[in-house]
């Protein structure tokens, strides 16, 4: 990363730039995919050429627009790694994530050698490190999208990094600083041994923490509101903040059949969301039976593997919905925490009752908590019993009424897409002329 730019060099060049060639890469699951299909909409709008750098697993969200496809790595060699336990686990998953994405950089890089496409800006999100690396190795302008509060971190308002890593947020900046050395030391060695490695092997310098990683782009977008998490002194720049990336239209969007007659046919119901690549979902499924038949309440499930259980007349089970519909339609969610499934919840102005596991599930869970909408709890205490207490608390509290409505009023008024589009014409722009 050239030395010297600012987050101040980073403004909209007069006139809109048109024609850009631009590629967005996704890594990770559908939550990570549909934010740049977003974007990359608002872009094609604006004149932009798009082409995708993404897992054939997720190949249909970008085929159904018609625009270019350089896959990234093999469908199935995706789904297994999703697939494995160890992927949700609380210390084991973002390890997990980063050993995937290290070994995902050979490829990424052939892959768009092999295009022979010039791009004037590539797009990528937190772990997209293949593409990001590849665009830094040819001097291409590179925008990072942080879709979670955990990937900036900070000293000042510490993201919560394991289930039961609360404590972290109240240890001092010194303390933390000194923890996040040592987990640049110690945890984080692997990974950057074999990411390095890459580097070297096409001109680029090695990296000497994860939080250069983090940072590793020419600039940074965060995808989530000031009032979801406020800006710190110690992230990165240069970096805009804009709020959720949701399409208001998909509110309205249209449900399948099954699921709106079942709707259609009583009051309104709670849905259970489980992670949409994980398919450990008996636990989940287990308490969501129980806790429902307690609060004498209707149910969805939605998620991998709950298309295996057998309906009834309150209970719906689904491999997939299409959330924000559904949600609108709900009285409260139970879900893993993972931030498009929160936003949206958010949007509907509904309670909400979180179990994480990994990632940045924890983190959002409190920081949903501090909103007012939601209770937490750990995934591994997730039973009948708890989750009706947690929930009927929820349904009865006036107060989280009054929050879940009011955050529902902010998001209406937020329609970031344009900016986030500005932002990024800015940096293909600034960039090109240094």
């Amino acid at each position: 990363m050239k030395e010297g730019r600012s987050a101040r060099q980073l403004v909209p060049a007069r006139g809109r730039p048109r024609g850009l060639s631009i590629l967005l890469a996704p890594f990770g699951t559908e939550g990570d995919v549909r934010p740049l299909v977003w974007l990359a909409e608002g872009l094609a709008a604006r004149g932009h050429r798009i082409a995708f750098h993404v897992t054939p697993h997720y190949r249909h969200l970008v085929d159904a627009r018609a625009w270019p496809v350089i896959e990234q790595g093999k469908a199935n060699a995706f789904a297994q790694a999703m697939a494995d336990p160890r992927m949700w686990k609380p210390m084991t998953g973002s390890l997990r994530l980063l050993r995937l994405m290290v070994d995902s950089l050979p490829a990424s890089a052939a892959a768009l050698d092999a295009c022979g496409q010039a791009f004037d800006l590539v797009i990528g999100t937190t772990a997209a490190a293949g593409a990001l690396t590849w665009a830094e190795s040819r001097g291409v302008p590179r925008l990072m999208i942080h879709l979670q509060p955990m990937a900036l971190r900070s000293a000042t308002d510490p993201p919560v990094l394991f289930e039961g890593g609360e404590w972290l947020t109240r240890a001092s900046p010194r303390v933390l600083r000194a923890l996040f050395r040592l987990n640049d030391d110690i945890l984080s060695r692997p990974f950057l041994r074999g990411l390095n490695a890459h580097r070297r092997k096409v001109g680029l310098r090695p990296l000497r923490s994860s939080e250069e990683l983090l940072r590793g782009a020419d600039a940074i977008a965060a995808l989530f509101p000031a009032w979801f998490a406020a800006p710190q002194s110690d992230w990165p720049a240069p970096l805009r903040q804009f709020a959720f990336p949701l399409d208001r239209d998909e509110f309205h969007g249209t449900l399948p059949p099954r699921l709106r007659a079942f709707l259609d046919a009583g009051e309104s119901p709670i849905v259970w969301a489980h992670a949409s690549m994980n398919d450990d979902i008996a636990r989940f499924a287990k308490a969501a039976r129980a806790a429902t038949h307690r609060l004498r309440a209707r149910m969805v499930l939605v998620g991998p593997g709950a298309e295996r259980l057998a309906p009834d007349h309150d209970f719906l089970p689904l491999r997939y919905a299409p959330y924000a519909p559904l949600f609108a339609r709900c009285r409260a969610a139970v879900h893993h925490g993972g931030i498009g499934t929160a936003a949206r919840a958010l949007a509907a102005g509904i309670p909400q009752l979180v179990a994480p596991r990994s990632h940045d599930q924890p983190d959002n869970a409190l920081r949903l908590t501090r909103l007012g909408v939601a209770d937490a709890i750990r995934h591994r205490q997730l039973d009948g019993a708890r989750a009706a207490a947690r929930l009927r608390a929820l349904l009865d509290s006036s107060v989280v009424h009054r929050s879940c409505a009011r955050w529902k009023v902010r998001l209406t008024q937020e329609d970031p897409r344009p900016a986030v589009c500005e932002y990024a014409e800015a940096v293909a722009h600034d960039l090109a002329r240094q």
